[in-house]
C-alpha cells in the first residue's frame, strides 16, 4: 500500500478519556481526546464504540494502532473495550497494529529511558501544532492530554513502521 494511502487511527483506550490521532500517510489530520462521562454500563461501550467508528467511517481509516494494556494497570471493562474496538475494526477490514508504552518508548529513544511527558515533548517536537496541547497539559493538574500524545506516538509509530 503506498503510503499516502495509509489512513491510520491511532487510539490509547480509556473508559472515561480516549485519545486520538489521525494520520493521512506522514501528515498528522486530526487528534484529540474524548470524553465519555457515567459509569461503565452497555450503553457507555455502546457510546465509546460509535464515537471510534464515527472516526473510522469520517476520515476512510484503514489502519488501526492501539495501545497495548498493561495487565497490571488495566480493568475488565477497559480490556472488554479494547476486545470491541480491535473486534470492530477487523470486522470493518481494517489492519490492527499495537504497541505497548514501552515499545512506543524505545521506538522514539533509543538512547535513553524516557517517561510520558518527555514522550509528549517529542511528538511536539515532531509535530509543532500540538503545541498549544502541550502547554494545557503542562498547567493541568489531570493528565487529560497525555492519552492525546500517546495517540499521535501510536500512530506515527505505525506509519513509520508500515511505509518501510
Amino acid at each position: 500500500m503506498p503510503e499516502n494511502n495509509l489512513h491510520i487511527l491511532g487510539i490509547n483506550p480509556g473508559t472515561k478519556y480516549t485519545g486520538f490521532a489521525i494520520f493521512y500517510g506522514p501528515e498528522l489530520r486530526d487528534w484529540g481526546v474524548k470524553g465519555f462521562k457515567g459509569k461503565w454500563s452497555k450503553e457507555k461501550l455502546k457510546k465509546i464504540k460509535e464515537s471510534i467508528t464515527g472516526l473510522i467511517n469520517q476520515y476512510s481509516i484503514n489502519t488501526l494502532a492501539i495501545k497495548k494494556l498493561h495487565p497490571a494497570r488495566s480493568s475488565a471493562n477497559l480490556k472488554k473495550l479494547v476486545a470491541e474496538i480491535e473486534n470492530h475494526a477487523r470486522e470493518k477490514g481494517l489492519k490492527i497494529f499495537s504497541y505497548s508504552l514501552k515499545e512506543l518508548e524505545t521506538y522514539f529513544s533509543k538512547e535513553k529511558k524516557i517517561n510520558k511527558k518527555t514522550l509528549a515533548e517529542l511528538m511536539v517536537k515532531d509535530y509543532p501544532i500540538l503545541y498549544h496541547d502541550f502547554e494545557k497539559e503542562q498547567k493541568s493538574k489531570n493528565p487529560y492530554f497525555s492519552r492525546l500524545f500517546e495517540a499521535v506516538a501510536l500512530a506515527s509509530a505505525c506509519y513509520s513502521q508500515k511505509r518501510k
